[in-house]
């Protein structure tokens, strides 16, 4: 799954913005300019979908400090549009903290040309798109004749499904009681035995069916299946939650924290933390699960830092002790850089592969070659990447078309990928200027077209 599109209304400066992204990004701007903002998106959408956080604004001392202008009025919306095995799904939520009370208004759920899905207090709402529904008419044609006709054992307890799918898919439905405090992926359901046996019947249909709802209020819903874990979730809308959650897992990565030299407990880690606080036990599972260093981590660390190796070690009561060597001789935790550990921390959440890999700042505490390693490394990684600098050493080490430029106006953030990445690279020869040149000199958009 690849994030293709983020649209953001009213969180912090990011009053109406959108921003279309690749595999590999490099989000630019000057100090204050709404980088960390856009960031920021993420971690409260983590909060909100993952952690269930019943207060997410809590850690920016309330709803004040994050809705556009401090105006509790407004909603926060954000819209996000994945490439999922080659389908556009588009899932958006609007949600509110007026008065300390934390709550989701609306959220959307839509598989371009197959299903729109709308949840908004206590009513979902499901709509079919009229081109798949032409496409799969015989078929539910076929399933309404089958649950009025045929009376076999096999279909008894799924007849009254039959009887109603064709109509409830032509027509749309609502689904109107349905808990307010809760958010529409509590709805969306996996393999049931109803629609086990229904989709026998879908066998050769390009859509299989999933159920939406409650026990005792449901609908269907006709989606692509996608290619694993067709056994659990018959469709993308029914798998959807689980590789949203997944997207959303990872922290962003920042500046490591100074704990991180001191020996730590064991304990089971998946992910890495923000400040990359737990990344010795992490590396510790790694190591015992691996019996050594992965070469995905200790290839490009040997080569930032030759003759550079680590070992891991349990002290007297029991904590992990990180050990860096520099030929034969141990460096003591305070004489071991900074840079080190932002590289080490880098590369194994690489390892990882998470579906989303942000660093902020990327530059902060790294050498220029040492940059220039990680960058190749994350573009050759298999996460999508997103990075966030003000370094022109950066800026000349990518692309143009890497870029998404990002700039203030009227107090707005503004995202801006350049048009034509091969036009500014001609552009910027023939005056002889570099690529961070040309964005620190405001060349990059002198006309339209660039």
């Amino acid at each position: 799954m690849r994030l293709k599109k983020l649209t953001v209304k009213n969180f912090k400066s990011l009053r109406d913005c959108e921003v279309e992204l690749d595999k590999f990004n490099v989000i630019i701007g000057p100090n204050a300019s709404g980088k960390t903002n856009l960031i920021e998106v993420f971690k409260l959408l983590r909060k909100i979908y993952v952690e269930k956080d019943t207060n997410p604004f809590l850690e920016w001392w309330g709803y004040n400090n994050v809705v556009w202008a401090g105006k509790e009025e407004l909603p926060i919306t954000v819209g996000m549009l994945f490439d999922v095995e080659g389908y556009d799904v588009y899932f958006e939520t609007t949600f509110t903290g007026t008065g300390g009370s934390f709550g989701i208004l609306k959220e959307v759920l839509e598989v371009s040309g197959y299903v729109h899905i709308e949840k908004t207090g206590e009513v979902i709402v499901v709509t079919h798109d009229n081109k798949l529904i032409s496409e799969i008419f015989e078929v539910l044609n076929r399933v309404e004749s089958i649950g009025m006709n045929v009376y076999i054992n096999d279909i008894e307890s799924i007849r009254p499904d039959l009887k109603r799918l064709k109509t409830s898919v032509i027509g749309g439905y609502s689904l109107k009681g349905i808990p307010s405090n809760l958010g529409l992926f509590s709805f969306i359901m996996p393999n049931v035995p109803q629609t086990i046996l229904i989709n026998v019947l879908f066998e050769e249909s390009p859509v299989k069916v999933s159920i939406i709802g409650t026990s005792s209020n449901y609908g269907f819903v006709l989606a692509p299946s996608m290619s694993v874990g067709r056994e659990l979730y018959p469709n993308i809308v029914s798998q959807f939650p689980l590789i949203f959650l997944e997207f959303l897992r990872s922290y962003p990565l920042r500046d490591v924290s100074p704990s991180i030299k001191t020996p730590q407990y064991p304990r089971k880690e998946t992910t890495l933390n923000e400040d990359a606080s737990n990344l010795i036990p992490l590396l510790y599972n790694i190591w015992l699960r691996e019996g050594r260093l992965p070469e995905e981590i200790a290839e490009p660390l040997s080569i930032a830092f030759p003759n550079t190796r680590i070992f891991f070690q349990l002290t007297e009561d029991g904590r992990v002790m990180m050990k860096v060597f520099e030929n034969d001789l141990e460096l003591a935790p305070p004489s071991i850089s900074d840079g080190f550990y932002k590289v080490l921390a880098i590369l194994t959440a690489v390892y990882l592969k998470p579906p989303l890999l942000i660093i902020d700042e990327i530059e902060n505490s790294l050498h220029p070659e040492t940059l220039e390693l990680i960058i190749d490394t994350l573009r050759e990684s298999e996460s999508q990447v997103i990075i966030t600098t003000h370094s022109p050493i950066v800026v000349d080490i990518v692309e143009p078309s890497d870029l998404v430029l990002v700039d203030k106006e009227n107090g707005e953030t503004v995202f801006r990928r350049i048009k034509d990445p091969e036009r500014i690279k001609k552009f910027l020869n023939e005056r002889g200027l570099t690529l961070s040149e040309g964005w620190l000199y405001g060349s990059l958009f002198e006309n339209k077209e660039q």
